[in-house]
């Protein structure tokens, strides 16, 4: 019994056979429209596409292919007596002009993807960073608003961070960060986002998550940052807001205010606190403005 091809396989013979048909196109274009008129940079259209959607192999398959439908048509219209060592590095230059390509594509194509995740992603803990994270919770919220949907959004700061850097080190800070990003990773779904939104802040969105589930997961994961502090002696502690949003906020900013406001109410009752509010269920309360400015993307 023949296995069902991936869907992201089933999408690169497409291209492929895409690539195909946009080849034998041109090829009868080119064709009918004579020596005259000249379709050379048509035929890297079908290769420039299966590169990119296909891969390097699949495309390296299509410009040879191309190169070929373009030399066969122009052996069709060669000048009788010509040179045949001439045409024969020409027809060899065509073939290598093409792989060149195909060859080259790739790298621009892998560069562009590591430009793209550099953009969005923190450089120092690989959690997203805070443009990012803004642009993802703005589909969140507009998704919440659609089907109704619950969200928990939860804002940590660590407490006493300042001291590790001014004490410890700035490579001390660094690492605790770092495994502080890799905690947080391991303690929540693949669906949730965890970002990097400022020095020691993080941000811990969960989507389709009530107050109750929520407590769950943020208290494990207050638990276990205790307890990796403790093991490498770092002077810290944490402190957690935590909104879950039954109704959806009016924008991520409004969502970020409300919890940010609530984890500085957490750190000004003793630190190492976490403040838990539901918004949107007839008995939520708006803790007070703690600082200035609150966060915004920059």
């Amino acid at each position: 019994m023949n296995a069902t091809p991936s869907p992201s396989k089933q999408i690169k013979i497409s291209w492929v056979f895409a690539s195909f048909l946009m080849i034998a196109v041109i090829g009868i274009l080119d064709t009918f429209s004579g020596p005259q008129l000249s379709f050379e940079i048509f035929y890297l259209i079908p290769v420039a596409l299966a590169v990119w959607f296909a891969g390097k192999w699949p495309g390296i398959f299509i410009a040879l292919a191309s190169a070929a439908a373009w030399i066969s048509i122009d052996l069709k219209d060669r000048p009788p007596n010509h040179d045949p060592f001439v045409y024969s590095w020409n027809i060899a230059v065509k073939f290598a002009f093409f792989a060149i390509v195909a060859f080259i594509l790739p790298v621009f194509k892998n560069e562009w993807a590591r430009e793209k995740e550099a953009a969005r992603t923190d450089y120092l803990t690989g959690l997203s960073n805070k443009r990012n994270f803004y642009d993802i919770a703005e589909a969140e919220v507009r998704r919440t608003n659609r089907y109704n949907h619950p969200f928990t959004f939860a804002y940590m700061d660590i407490d006493n961070f300042k001291f590790v850097n001014d004490r410890m080190g700035h490579n001390a800070g660094d690492l605790l960060l770092q495994k502080i990003g890799h905690l947080l990773k391991k303690n929540v779904r693949s669906i949730d986002i965890i970002a990097r939104l400022g020095g020691d802040e993080f941000a811990i969105l969960l989507p389709e998550t009530q107050s109750h589930a929520a407590r769950i997961v943020i208290q494990r994961i207050h638990k276990d940052l205790c307890d990796l502090a403790e093991k490498n002696e770092w002077p810290v502690s944490f402190s957690f807001g935590v909104t879950t949003f039954v109704r959806p906020p009016e924008s991520v900013a409004e969502m970020v205010r409300r919890t940010d406001n609530l984890m500085y109410a957490a750190k000004n009752s003793g630190k190492n606190v976490i403040k838990y509010e539901v918004f949107g269920s007839g008995t939520t309360t708006d803790p007070k403005p703690q600082r200035d400015n609150p966060p915004h993307p920059s």
